[in-house]
C-alpha cells in the first residue's frame, strides 16, 4: 500500500526485502496498481552490504522502515529471532543510512509497545508497557530513535504504531 501511495504521488520507490515472508509476484500486483513496479534489491536488513546496495540506487528523501518480523506468538517462541531481525536491523540501517547521508525515517512500530491498555481508546502518551518479545523489539527500536534524534537532531524520525497494519486495497490485488 506504501508503494502504491508513494508511486502515485510521484516518487521512484526501491523496495529491500529478502522475501522471508513475500514474494516477488507482489511486485507485479503494486505494478498492476500503479503503473509501475518498484525496484527491487533482494537482501537482508541485517547485512550491510544488502543495505548499501538498495541504498546505492538514491538519493534518497526518505526511508520507511517496514523490514522486521511481526508476530507476537511467533517471538514468544524464537525472542532471539525476533530482536535479531527488529533490532539489529535497525541499527544495521540506521548505521548505513547514515553513511548515506540520509537521515530522514518513517518508522514501523506496533500498538503492543503499549500493553495492556489502562483505557480505550488508548492515547499516544499511554505508558509502554510491551508483553511480548515482539512489542519490546519495537519498542526498543522506538528508543533507540529517539536517543539517535537527541544526539543528531539533524535526523527527522516518525514512528507509527499500527493496531492493524495489514490491510486490502480496494483493487482486491493488495
Amino acid at each position: 500500500h506504501t508503494c502504491v501511495a508513494l508511486q502515485q504521488a510521484g516518487f521512484e520507490v526501491v523496495v529491500l526485502d529478502s522475501l522471508a515472508n513475500s514474494t516477488e509476484a507482489v511486485l507485479d500486483r503494486i505494478a498492476e496498481v500503479s503503473g509501475r513496479a518498484p525496484r527491487l534489491v533482494r537482501g537482508d536488513v541485517r547485512r550491510p552490504g544488502d543495505v548499501d546496495r538498495a541504498l546505492s540506487h538514491g538519493p534518497f528523501a526518505c526511508v520507511v522502515h517496514f523490514a522486521g518480523l511481526k508476530a507476537v506468538a511467533d517471538s514468544v517462541r524464537d525472542p532471539l529471532g525476533y530482536y535479531d531481525v527488529n533490532v539489529a536491523g535497525s541499527m544495521v540501517l540506521l548505521r548505513r543510512m547514515r553513511m548515506a547521508g540520509v537521515r530522514r525515517i518513517v518508522f514501523s512500530s506496533s500498538a503492543t509497545v503499549y500493553g495492556e491498555p489502562d483505557t480505550v481508546p488508548i492515547p499516544e502518551t499511554h505508558a509502554c508497557r510491551p508483553q511480548s518479545p515482539y512489542g519490546r523489539s519495537k519498542h526498543a527500536v522506538e528508543q533507540i530513535l529517539a536517543d539517535l534524534h537527541a544526539a543528531d537532531p539533524c535526523w527527522s524520525i516518525a514512528v507509527l504504531r499500527y493496531f492493524n497494519p495489514a490491510g486490502a486495497h480496494f483493487s482486491g490485488l493488495l
